[in-house]
């Protein structure tokens, strides 16, 4: 007997030595066992995912299986719960929780659902939300919220359709619900549920969704004589939506249709002041003296960025300095904070005779990184300060972030060959990371080489001083190489690969651009003589080549105005040449100011600022923005 129990013993002993002396799993052994219960943890029974979750140790990528395994048992709140708070600001979170939320919703548990949803997060869930109150809650309590749901200018999905189904039947889906949901649709929404909206109006007003449908598609319509009949107060809505389109490519018409309708009793005083506003903008970008008519009918309450952009550009254009100043000081004192509102006050001063105190403005402007501390600086003849300091995480806080499980998870996504997957587990951090885990993030992408998260978490941080990281000197060697060799300015042609890609060699425009410097394949095919394969593009070299070449051609179509052909490198040319002032000159920052297109107006800014930043990082000894302080541009008579 106590021979079989040393027996026993020292076999005992024997497995536990064998176990605590075997190798612990490879790391490629780890990631096959995690890749083979991805693939399998759906179909095995629990005992089986028990070892599969055992087998994977301290795997890092270990939670998604895990979660897999929850999301077969969210009965089981308190390990959902744990689950939930650990991976809190992660994928895993939102992953688990919106399943948990989908049960909680489908068994009715409506206490637990509603204490841990959040309205707003998602449309489904807050159509389950609004159901489950509905249980305890007074229906009129409710309603409203539906109201707010339903009412937008897209497709719902089926889930919320009981919960619509009750609405409606309580009468809550009115005329005037229906009416508020097709002016969404027309107003940016997706107009092929119009013909489905029209059916929810009564029959005798079905036929203002036909007028809406043929409005769209054609607003000059409104011009013949019956096609409004008027019949109907809500005509006047279709009528305002017409006119605010026309106006911009129909403008003769458009202020004859305005002139018939102008004192009719029907068109109310707000559609009246929205239809004004966009004829003042309208006919400001286009120079048109008839857009001093509608500014005025703009109160000083409505007047939105865009209004106040063209409404300064129109008077700047006229020279009328005072007026200037009295538009910016009657805005409110947030509004006026802006540095580029700012910058004109500051001018304004100037050109009134307000020397000293426009001064003492423009040297406040001088001190910010941008195009108009730029522009400020180069009037009064300071140095451009580039206002560096590095995000405010330590080498200590780094380190840490570094050995976090997020970082650990991003490092097995890359291991695995799933870039995508681990760029989310940034983008996570970027989003819901603390302050600290969000510069952690942007630090950590700059050191990985990935610029362009670099640069967004940092924009998602708030934090916009740490010129090294979002300005990157990334490709510097190449486009060194090809500007030089093209004859123009390196520091130029990084702030444009800069604004075009955030130095994605792989990136691709919605409009077909390509690689680096975004380069057409139209554009390649006239650089090139010959037809460019789209591929060739996304290298980095050739890219740079070709659109350091452009530049050139560019410099040489706009008699070396390095301002024209930034413009022309976003908008053409052809286009750019049609902008310049006919029979006058005026000062270069107005006429940026002038440019119609917004895209292309914040273009210019932004490569200029570029620009400088680079030209200041590169040790360039000019400054940027010292001739184009004086510039004046346009024809001489």
């Amino acid at each position: 007997m106590l021979r079989t129990r040393g027996r026993l013993l020292l076999c005992l002993l024997t497995a536990i030595c064998s176990i605590s002396t075997q190798a612990a799993p490879s790391d490629q052994v780890l990631r096959e066992r995690f890749l083979k219960a991805e693939k399998s943890i759906h179909k095995v029974t629990p005992e089986q995912a028990g070892k599969m979750l055992r087998d994977l140790h301290q795997y890092p990528l270990k939670p998604y299986i895990e979660l897999e395994v929850l999301s077969r048992s969210l009965k089981d709140t308190v390990k959902v719960k744990e689950f939930i708070k650990r991976h809190q600001g992660t994928p895993l979170e939102w992953t688990l929780k919106k399943r948990w939320l989908m049960y909680l919703a489908g068994v009715g548990l409506t206490q637990p659902y509603l204490k841990n949803y959040a309205m707003g997060t998602d449309v489904v869930l807050d159509c389950y939300a609004l159901q489950l109150r509905l249980i305890n809650q007074p229906p009129a309590d409710v309603w409203p919220e539906v109201t707010q749901l339903w009412t937008v200018g897209k497709s719902l999905p089926k889930e919320c359709d009981p919960l619509f189904s009750r609405w409606q039947k309580a009468g809550q889906r009115t005329p005037e619900v229906i009416w508020a949901r097709l002016s969404k649709v027309a107003d940016g929404g997706d107009v092929r549920i119009i013909p489905y909206l029209r059916t929810l109006l009564p029959k005798n007003l079905q036929y203002l969704g036909d007028k809406w449908k043929h409005v769209i598609e054609n607003p000059g319509l409104v011009q013949r004589q019956k096609f409004l009949p008027l019949k109907h107060r809500w005509e006047r809505e279709i009528l305002a939506y017409a006119l605010k389109k026309m106006i911009w490519k129909q403008p003769e018409q458009a202020l004859r249709v305005w002139q018939r309708f102008e004192s009719d009793p029907q068109f109310t005083k707000s559609q009246r002041i929205d239809v004004a506003r966009q004829f003042a903008i309208a006919l400001a970008s286009k120079d048109d003296p008839r857009a001093a008519k509608f500014m005025p009918m703009v109160p000083v309450e409505l007047k939105d960025d865009l209004f106040i952009q063209w409404q300064l550009t129109w008077l700047l254009r006229q020279n009328q300095w005072q007026q200037v100043q009295d538009l910016i000081l009657e805005l409110p004192a947030e509004s006026q904070s802006d540095d580029s509102l700012q910058y004109w006050l500051a001018r304004a001063y100037q050109q009134t005779g307000l020397l000293e105190k426009g001064d003492q403005l423009l040297a406040k402007v001088a001190v910010q990184r941008s195009y108009y501390g730029f522009m400020a600086a180069a009037k009064l003849g300071l140095k451009p300060s580039l206002a560096h300091r590095p995000v405010p995480i330590s080498a200590e806080q780094y380190q840490a972030f570094k050995k976090s499980d997020s970082i650990a998870r991003m490092y097995e996504w890359q291991a695995i060959g799933r870039p995508n997957a681990a760029k989310r587990e940034l983008s996570f951090l970027q989003k819901y990371g603390s302050e600290t885990q969000k510069f952690g993030a942007a630090k950590y992408a700059y050191d990985k080489g990935w610029y362009d998260r670099a640069i967004f978490a940092l924009a998602d941080a708030g934090y916009w001083d740490d010129v090294d990281m979002r300005f990157p000197m990334v490709f510097n060697q190449e486009i060194q190489k090809h500007a030089k060799a093209a004859r123009v300015d390196p520091a130029w042609a990084m702030a444009i690969t800069r604004r075009e890609s955030t130095f994605i060699p792989t990136a691709k425009s919605p409009v077909g651009a390509h690689g680096l410097m975004q380069i057409m394949p139209q554009t390649a095919k006239h650089i090139t003589g010959r037809r460019v394969p789209v591929e060739t593009l996304y290298n980095p070299n050739t890219n740079i080549d070709m659109g350091t070449d452009y530049l050139n051609y560019l410099m040489r179509q706009n008699d070396n105005n390095l301002v024209f052909a930034t413009a022309s490198y976003n908008a053409g040319y052809s286009r750019v040449k049609t902008w310049l002032p006919k029979n006058r000159q005026m000062p270069l920052d107005i006429w940026i100011e002038t440019i119609p297109f917004k895209e292309t107006r914040e273009y210019v800014k932004a490569v200029l600022a570029y620009y400088q930043i680079y030209n200041i990082r590169m040790n360039q000894p000019t400054d940027v923005f010292v001739p184009l302080s004086t510039m004046q541009v346009g024809e001489t008579t």
